[in-house]
């Protein structure tokens, strides 16, 4: 038989757009699902790197003369750019040292302000926020930083004379400027092109802008294809969680205090998981004692789930600790191993390019210090520092008893609500008096709720007291495939506690008809259940009412029919 000319319904993830995952199947899109999701959040992209909100506050970022306060500096485009294109721009001033064109924004916490640039007649440009006077002045013939009072400023050549030029401040501000030959008292001119302002202490990829600002990534709403160690999208679905580690990516801040070790921010050895120069470097020193950066009282009697991304350096070796016990996760970056301490448990996951994600989950006595730190390979992390180091990026803590995708912090915790899809008013693809659903996917951590509804078929209207049909996710790791008609349980088949390991593949299918009901997993009968009715349902739900953990969907299937055995048995091990 061919599966997919049987099927009803055939979610394959592949296609989306703003509150919509469409199914492959039907073709005219009546079970394409709605997907809600009412806050920012992250991916892997296709890629193979983590996809982050990003978003440039500029308007008209490449129109110099609309939006921008021009003074008396002229702007002229169609010009010759960096990128081969006639859109750049010929900013030329007069005699006077200090002209500028500007833009009001609102903008606050850290952020970086960038544009392209070549040298003319003139041969600098100065990016500053006008408010608190704080920029960098740029030479744009030597490719050199000649003045700046900011966090931190950069200037990188993209050939042919062009430079991108960019500057990170740390403090709010409602006016921006580029000025042309800053504090040099004679006519010129330089080219620019594309600017940008974003959050951030780093220049991403350039984002246009019209008359408004402009968002990419998974933004609010937007489905999540994670890519995560494969090539194929799985339907990320996560529970909401909260970031309460600020300055995430900006491990130097002093947000977070350093212990016999010191922070290279942004260093340009090595891409971070974003595919950007973003990541920190931590060096000890040669005190004989512990290495690490931390913060106070954020380990507490709540269980927690901590992570943070990291790379090998001249040292492999990388922990997340309770510095107040000295117990922790302890990784091996050259193996990518652990080591875990009593009263955590953890996990290692390779994101690439030689970077691991490392989580540690714990619940503290009281509140207790968390660090996350070097150590050598006996699990110590009391030594003589060499100057060894690694790289950092992401740090990340969270209530719950795993870890989720990542959520990007500056100055504040940021919360990432949760993923929902369902789809209503499908009678018609559903089985009303008997059918299959098939669920694939990889579970990675469940609620202390102690439940997840992967998929459940309801009817009109229908509650968690009058759920109908539905797969559900125990703490065990047992799996429950449960009937309801109304509140009264039909059919009930389960699986043995810890049935699964977390971040396996797993293929279920389920069949309902009157007095026969089935559960098959990965190829094996898990049982059967010879009595009980079936009442007709209308929509197809993922995480109903969120009672959701962290999993992701690669496939699922409606059939209107109950599949023999054999074929239950044939599908759940293709």
């Amino acid at each position: 038989m061919s599966y997919f000319d049987d099927a009803s319904l055939v979610m394959i993830p592949s296609g989306y757009k703003d509150q919509k995952v469409y199914s492959v199947k039907p073709l005219d899109g009546s079970g394409d699902l709605t997907f809600s999701r009412a806050s920012s959040a992250t991916r892997v992209a296709s890629n193979g790197l983590i996809e982050k909100v990003r978003t440039n506050l500029l308007l008209q970022s490449n129109t110099f003369n609309v939006t921008w306060d021009l003074g008396v500096i002229t702007a002229t485009g169609g010009q010759s750019g960096y990128d081969g294109s006639s859109n750049a721009w010929l900013l030329t001033k007069d005699a006077n040292a200090f002209r500028a064109i500007e833009q009001s924004v609102t903008i606050g916490g850290i952020y970086t302000f960038s544009v392209y640039a070549k040298a003319n007649t003139a041969n600098n440009i100065a990016l500053r926020d006008l408010i608190n006077s704080v920029g960098a002045t740029f030479n744009l013939t030597t490719g050199t930083i000649s003045a700046t009072n900011a966090l931190s400023a950069s200037i990188n050549s993209v050939g042919g004379g062009w430079y991108r030029c960019s500057v990170t401040v740390g403090t709010a501000t409602t006016v921006l400027g580029i000025y042309v030959d800053f504090n040099v008292a004679t006519a010129g001119s330089v080219f620019i092109q594309n600017s940008q302002a974003e959050l951030g202490d780093i220049a991403t990829a350039y984002i246009a802008t019209t008359s408004a600002a402009v968002s990419v990534g998974p933004v609010s709403g937007l489905p999540r294809l994670d890519y995560l160690n494969s090539t194929c999208p799985r339907l990320l679905l996560e529970p909401q969680r909260t970031n309460v580690l600020t300055y995430s990516e900006q491990i130097d801040n002093a947000d977070w205090l350093k212990l016999n070790s010191t922070i290279a921010a942004n260093t340009s050895d090595t891409l971070d998981p974003a595919g950007y120069n973003g990541a920190d470097k931590i060096t000890d020193n040669s005190t004989n004692g512990a290495h690490f950066v931390y913060r106070f009282s954020t380990w507490d009697t709540t269980q927690r789930t901590a992570s943070v991304y990291a790379k090998a350096g001249t040292s492999s070796r990388v922990c997340i600790l309770n510095a107040t016990t000295n117990a922790g996760v302890f990784a091996n970056l050259s193996s990518g191993t652990i080591s875990v301490s009593a009263g955590f448990t953890g996990t290692i996951t390779s994101v690439g390019n030689g970077w691991y994600r490392i989580t540690a989950t714990h619940t503290a006595a009281s509140s207790q210090t968390f660090a996350i730190g070097l150590f050598t390979g006996t699990n110590t992390t009391e030594y003589v520092g060499t100057g060894s180091y690694a790289y950092l990026w992401g740090a990340q803590m969270e209530a719950g008893a795993y870890a989720t995708s990542y959520i990007p912090t500056l100055g504040t915790s940021v919360t990432r609500v949760a993923d929902a899809a369902s789809k209503t008013g499908i009678s018609s693809l559903i089985g009303q008096t008997e059918g299959t659903i098939y669920w694939e996917g990889k579970i990675d951590g469940l609620n202390a709720s102690n439940e997840a509804l992967p998929i459940a078929l309801f009817p009109t209207g229908g509650d968690i007291n009058g759920a109908q049909i539905y797969i559900v996710l125990l703490s065990n790791r047992s799996i429950r495939f449960v009937v309801y008609d109304g509140t009264t349980v039909q059919a009930s088949i389960i699986t043995s506690a810890g049935f699964y390991t977390y971040g396996t593949t797993i293929k279920l299918a389920a069949v309902y008809k009157a007095n026969d009901f089935a559960l098959y997993i990965d190829g094996v009968q898990i049982g059967t259940d010879t009595s009980g009715s079936v009442v007709a349902c209308s929509g197809l739900y993922f995480d109903y009412q969120n009672f959701v953990g962290k999993y992701s969907t690669d496939q699922v299937l409606l059939f209107k029919t109950r599949l023999s055995n054999s074929s239950l048995a044939e599908l759940t091990s293709l």
